[in-house]
């Protein structure tokens, strides 16, 4: 899922995320210029949501906070109370899996 194109498009993704779990996906590639060594993941997170009641969702879309989000919705900020579980990494979810990508740095000795 993408973002959002506007209020409807925003109740219509976060009605199917509504009591379901979803993966989320986040590629990175490292590139060491000298050596030449590059290090590529992808990190998948599975988030499961609660079952969502309509009034839920157009209080948290009505906030303005879904549309330029990606699945419409921040798990970091005012949906957090939407997500029964998460299994994997939460930075991911949020946007960058911060741990991997230090790691892989590590592994690099850039760091």
């Amino acid at each position: 899922m993408g973002k959002p194109q506007d209020n409807a498009d925003a109740v219509r993704m976060l009605t199917a995320l509504s009591g379901r779990s979803h993966e989320v996906v986040t590629a990175y590639c490292v590139l060491d210029r000298v050596t030449g060594q590059q290090l590529c993941e992808a990190v998948r997170t599975t988030v499961q949501f609660k079952q969502l009641a309509a009034t839920e969702i157009e209080r948290y879309v009505d906030s303005g906070c879904p549309l330029d989000k990606a699945g419409a919705y921040a798990i970091q900020g005012g949906a957090a109370h939407m997500v029964r579980e998460i299994r994997g990494s939460y930075t991911n979810v949020v946007g960058l899996p911060t741990c991997e990508l230090y790691q892989a740095l590590q592994q690099l000795g850039a760091l």
